[in-house]
């Protein structure tokens, strides 16, 4: 099986156990409040529990918590309404009308959102109904959603308590990996001689990067918002700063890579039959171990910002420190073999250099960061 079809069958398996998961705690919230509700609040027929903490259980305790509330709220100012409305207007279709337009527009304007706009209109309307001739219904009410609320929060809280951070770590590692494929591809075809539609493929690649990029800063923020009001995970923050870390990193390196793809593309595309003269053998050969190096460092950065290792961090000093020489070596080479005839190509593998030497700086002060033991090459 292909690495990509690995990921998504992993991915697939996250999706399954997930809803699984909360249609548990769904029913375990559930089955909490109805009891709660009987033995605290002496409630014969607490149905707004088990209600409230039905559709307050979510994916992260943060949506809970605002699920919970918008309802709660919602609760509170339609009955309010309610109450209102049935003293000055009484029970009848033009007052039913009127009242649920007058609650939804109220609670549009306090922003409650999807959950809070409708639950104001609901609890009016059954306050109206319903409340109107049974003592005590609308603090009951009241009392039932918030600690159906509540019991919601606390079981999304404390059982298996949501935690993204492993599939945002997998989406960093994929990333990376995108990355260091366009520098493995370019630097295959240099070995061969690259030709302006290979380079036009590279581009293309490394514009498809972007995609990968898009499900990583997806991931970091779906983690970001596992953690908030999750307090049995606080350890896990330690482990989501890297991350922010590293995406900001990689965002770079998406950019960088793109703008090297262009850049040799528009090297040979300017004078069709230079074709592979455009560079040189020996300055492709140069170009080959320079991008060899940096596909190295990618990868062994995405390792460190997962460990935070020793060995990563020395492994990838090293790398960098290799690449540096690299670099030199190269421009030195290109100046030699372009300057005084391709003057425009040399100005273009210039930005090449460029483009990695920006890379591995920010490598570099990522690591340096994260492990002490990393120091910038000279």
């Amino acid at each position: 099986m292909s690495s990509a079809r690995v990921r998504m069958a992993t991915r697939l398996r996250h999706v399954h156990w997930g809803s699984t998961l909360q249609v548990v705690k769904t029913g375990l919230a559930s089955g909490l409040s109805w009891g709660l509700a009987k033995i605290v609040l002496d409630s014969s027929r607490p149905y707004f529990a088990p209600l409230a903490a039905i559709l307050s259980v979510q994916v992260t305790v943060k949506e809970s918590v605002s699920r919970g509330l918008q309802r709660v709220i919602g609760v509170v100012a339609g009955i309010l309404v309610a109450l209102l409305a049935v003293h000055v207007m009484g029970t009848s279709a033009w007052s039913i009308g009127i009242l649920v337009f007058v609650s939804m527009a109220i609670a549009t304007q306090l922003k409650l959102g999807a959950q809070g706009i409708p639950q104001v209109a609901i609890s009016a309307l059954l306050v109206m109904t319903i409340g109107s001739s049974v003592p005590g219904y609308a603090v009951a009410r009241i009392l039932d959603t918030l600690l159906g609320a509540l019991v919601a929060i606390v079981v999304n809280a404390l059982v298996i308590p949501p935690d993204f951070t492993g599939i945002a770590e997998t989406a960093l590692d994929e990333l990376a990996a995108a990355i260091g494929q366009v520098l493995s591809g370019i630097r295959d075809d240099l070995i061969d001689g690259l030709e302006p539609g290979e380079a036009n493929r590279h581009l293309t690649r490394a514009r498809e990067v972007e995609r990968a990029l898009h499900h990583a800063q997806r991931a970091i923020h779906q983690a970001e918002a596992g953690l908030q009001w999750n307090y049995l995970l606080r350890q896990r923050k330690s482990r989501l700063m890297r991350l922010r870390q590293a995406i900001v990193v990689l965002e770079h390196s998406v950019s960088q890579v793109r703008g090297i793809a262009r850049t040799l593309f528009v090297t040979l595309n300017r004078d069709v039959s230079i074709g592979y003269g455009a560079l040189g053998e020996p300055v492709a050969t140069d170009m080959v171990d320079l991008l060899t190096v940096m596909q190295k460092a990618i990868a062994v950065y995405a390792l460190l910002i997962r460990e935070q290792g020793q060995n990563a961090a020395v492994q990838l000093e090293d790398l960098l420190g290799s690449a540096a020489k690299q670099r030199r070596l190269l421009l030195q080479r290109a100046a030699n073999a372009l300057l005084a005839k391709y003057p425009i190509q040399f100005l273009d593998i210039a930005a090449v250099v460029s483009d990695l030497e920006k890379m591995s700086e920010d490598l570099t002060v990522s690591a340096h960061l994260l492990v002490p033991l990393v120091t910038t090459p000279t």
